[in-house]
């Protein structure tokens, strides 16, 4: 719409240019025309004077109609008038007289014979206010019009005209071409326009991938060192006490430390295999999830912790819940992350007052996950920001595990929704429909 607002206005600006300068052009050709046309009627006023000062009785009226046509009679007057008079006769006619003699005038024969004449619309002449002769439409007002007086003293008649300009001679060749023109104007500088914005999308498009690349990069950088930092510590505690219980000589002790190490190393191994499915963006194989059997899991992985704080664990998950379609890995990486907050969230409670609970429910279309705590609860900007990369409320964190958490979550088409619960701690509710696809 801007377009054919800027080509209507740019046409018409030019448009009217060349539509003004060709009637200015045509008003000035009209003005010479009347300008010759004033002079010749002059002329032949002056030459009604000089026939009377030089008129006598021999003079032959023949010869003198002959020479001049506008004359159509003259006669003796019965006594000498010292000054010209002038008396209309209606119909362009009208008798001038001076000394011995008068003269019978016919504008319209005057007219006549002046070809300038014939180049008005309108012509007129007037004397005292009141028109003499009018050639043309006198009710049809003209474009133009020109008065000016003769300068005669027998005959101070005061002539005008009109005219309309000729339509025809305006330059619609060039007004057609000049549309052409703004439209190929404005059609190829916005093609330009385009070309240009297209070359800078594509050049900032390049820019924001490589950008998002490194950012990438360093995000699953980020997240493989905040996933693996819990269990490489939890397989360092498991073999130094292994190695504390063999120089103790008990070793019927280490077997039970062993096995928990091998079962971190091989969540390592599962940890690495995803984040190398990420890279090579490749769908995961979702299988049937027990969330109970999964939650069991969880907390086998943060044993050491829960003792450590000494954190009491309620499982509410119903024994008949039924199973769903997930990647395994990630409903425990989901859990896994949210309860070592929870656990961490309440270091510095009173013994023995450190809780975290789980509690899950069907629907037909999915199921609820509710884990709460003991903890003092969320501040204000955790809530806003709890989900949001490098945030962290703890100098040693990264920020990163609730946001892989989320990111978990939504490749399940579930949601997450943090909040505090009444008298309590943090709560985390979470929804996932029965039978999923990776998103």
């Amino acid at each position: 719409m801007l377009k054919i607002f800027l080509w209507l206005a740019l046409s018409l600006f030019s448009g009217g240019g060349l539509v003004i300068y060709t009637l200015q052009d045509q008003y000035e050709e009209h003005s010479v025309a009347f300008r010759i046309l004033y002079r010749d009627v002059t002329v032949k006023l002056s030459q009604h004077e000089t026939i009377l000062s030089l008129l006598s009785v021999t003079s032959d009226p023949s010869v003198l109609q002959q020479k001049f046509p506008q004359i159509l009679a003259w006669k003796p007057l019965p006594h000498t008038a010292s000054t010209y008079t002038l008396l209309p006769a209606g119909n362009g006619t009208y008798w001038v007289s001076a000394q011995h003699f008068a003269l019978l005038i016919d504008l319209k024969a005057l007219l006549a014979e002046l070809p300038q004449s014939h180049y008005f619309q309108h012509i007129r002449l007037n004397w005292q206010n009141t028109p003499l002769i009018e050639l043309g439409a006198a009710d049809q007002p003209t474009y133009w019009q020109w008065d000016k007086e003769l300068s005669s003293t027998a005959q101070p008649f005061e002539l005008s005209a009109g005219n309309d300009p000729d339509w025809a001679r305006l330059p619609w060749l060039l007004l057609l071409l000049s549309l052409l023109f703004w439209a190929g104007i404005i059609y190829f500088t916005s093609q330009y326009r385009m070309q240009k914005r297209q070359r800078n999308i594509a050049v900032l498009r390049e820019h924001f991938s490589e950008l998002t690349r490194l950012n990438a990069m360093g995000e699953i950088t980020a997240g493989i060192v905040h996933e693996l930092n819990q269990p490489l510590t939890a397989i360092l505690g498991y073999n130094q006490a292994a190695l504390r219980l063999i120089d103790q000589q008990q070793i019927d002790k280490v077997p039970p430390l062993l096995d928990a190490a091998v079962t971190q190393i091989k969540r390592i191994s599962a940890l690495l295999q995803q984040f190398r499915q990420k890279l090579a963006n490749s769908q995961a194989a979702f299988q049937k999830v027990n969330l109970g059997k999964i939650w069991q899991r969880v907390t086998m992985l943060l044993e050491n912790e829960i003792k450590r704080d000494k954190v009491k664990i309620i499982n509410k998950i119903p024994d008949n819940f039924p199973d769903f379609l997930a990647e395994p890995l990630w409903i425990e990486q989901i859990l896994h992350n949210i309860v070592t907050n929870a656990i961490q969230a309440q270091q510095h409670k009173a013994t023995g007052d450190a809780w975290v609970a789980i509690s899950a429910e069907q629907s037909a279309e999915g199921m609820t996950i509710v884990i709460t705590d003991g903890g003092p609860g969320l501040s204000e900007q955790a809530l806003q920001q709890v989900f949001i990369p490098f945030f962290t409320t703890r100098p040693e964190g990264l920020g990163l595990g609730m946001a892989l958490t989320e990111t978990l979550v939504q490749r399940l088409n579930g949601n997450i929704k943090a909040e505090n619960s009444a008298g309590q701690g943090a709560c985390f509710t979470l929804w996932f429909p029965f039978n999923t696809q990776e998103e």
